[in-house]
């Protein structure tokens, strides 16, 4: 094959990948043939094996036995060593070779195969082969093996990359559902709360007038963190302008708001950061309220600068596992996350500023914070 013929496939493989008018499926079907043809071996297979058998999910067969939608025996096939070692196999000729006396030769029938693996978040989904019932004429070469393997990886890739579209979707329609009832069950009653409130300040003196304007600071934080709280759910969790924010003082102003009982806020590192400040005092609060709703007594809340961001960190009886597990992972089904909306909130602030968050769950339970830019050094506090 000229260098020519092998751009040709490589020009054709990048134009199956930037047509947005073709579904995955379609993309998929597409590069099979592809790959086939590149080969000169007439049959393409997609398989699936996550279940433990050979599940074709895609197929250059017209009719047969190897057609998609059926499922075999993965034992008796010749992706089991595909799957088994993560690594692509070819055989020209499998009468010739050292799986002359393999299961798969004569179960299957095909007397030349290469095929690579699909992995999809790490894990194995299946295999992607090419095989035929006569012996090749020439042995597979290292450029053809090094198709097969790009194949497999961009399907695993595009896979992978529907995958999270899919979770994302799931995501915003519980959002979604959150906001409805924000909106139904707390704005209204917010709004007769905040009206009675102030009725009720215009009649009296201090000092209990003061302490009911602090209850219309409180109601119209309400109102803030709802609005916010919206604007997450259906804006996709992207935050507003970015400023520069001091993180003790919207700690401290957070921790006033919440006011835990039997809680300590403790700052061992003080420094400066670009971010949303209503958002980024919304994700403190949050954290706050999960320590006075779950924690015992004398527990010690720390909110540290670090090098990369920040960390907020309790000494109370730690996040349950589960929940941990789920925190800050695309991959994790909605139906699966246990998070409460104070916690799903606090990773749309996260991924809505484009940072990294992670969760240590040892004699208490560790947020860690990363990818936040900087505007200063950290500041040292006694």
């Amino acid at each position: 094959m000229t260098h020519a013929e092998e751009g040709m496939y490589f020009r054709d493989l990048y134009e199956i990948s930037i047509d947005t008018s073709l579904s995955l499926e379609d993309k998929i079907e597409r590069a099979i043939t592809l790959g086939s043809n590149r080969l000169g071996v007439p049959h393409g297979i997609l398989s699936y094996t996550g279940a433990g058998e050979y599940e074709i999910i895609d197929s250059t067969f017209a009719d047969g036995a190897y057609v998609a939608g059926t499922v075999h025996d993965l034992e008796a096939t010749w992706c089991r060593h595909v799957i088994d070692d993560r690594e692509i196999l070819a055989i020209s000729h499998a009468g010739e070779s050292p799986y002359r006396d393999d299961i798969a030769r004569d179960t299957t029938g095909l007397q030349c195969y290469i095929g690579a693996p699909i992995i999809v978040d790490g894990e194995s989904y299946g295999t992607l082969c090419y095989s035929g019932t006569e012996p090749r004429d020439t042995a597979f070469t290292e450029d053809e093996k090094r198709f097969v393997r790009l194949l497999g990886r961009w399907i695993g890739y595009e896979m992978e990359r529907q995958k999270h579209y899919q979770l994302l979707d799931q995501q915003n329609e519980r959002l979604e559902e959150f906001a409805n009832i924000l909106t139904h069950d707390l704005r209204n009653p917010l709004t007769s709360a905040r009206g009675y409130t102030e009725l009720v300040a215009d009649m009296v003196s201090d000092p209990e007038a003061g302490y009911l304007q602090t209850v219309l600071e409180s109601l119209n934080r309400m109102e803030t963190l709802i609005t916010e709280t919206l604007a997450i759910a259906r804006d996709g969790g992207d935050v507003g302008e970015r400023e520069s924010v001091t993180l003790a003082a919207l700690a401290e102003t957070a921790w006033e708001t919440v006011d835990p009982d039997d809680a300590q806020l403790e700052i061992t590192n003080d420094r400066s950061l670009l971010a949303d400040k209503s958002s980024l005092q919304q994700l403190f609060e949050n954290l706050f309220r999960n320590v006075d709703e779950h924690c015992g007594p004398d527990t010690i809340v720390t909110v540290s600068g670090t090098e990369e961001g920040f960390t907020v960190a309790d000494t109370g009886p730690g996040l349950e596992e589960s929940i941990a597990e789920s925190l800050f992972k695309t991959d994790t089904p909605m139906e699966d996350n246990r998070a409460g909306l104070g916690l799903l909130i606090t990773e749309r602030v996260v991924s809505g500023h484009g940072w990294d968050g992670d969760v240590e769950v040892d004699n208490g339970t560790r947020f860690i914070f990363r990818g936040i830019g900087r505007v200063s050094e950290p500041i040292a506090v006694n």
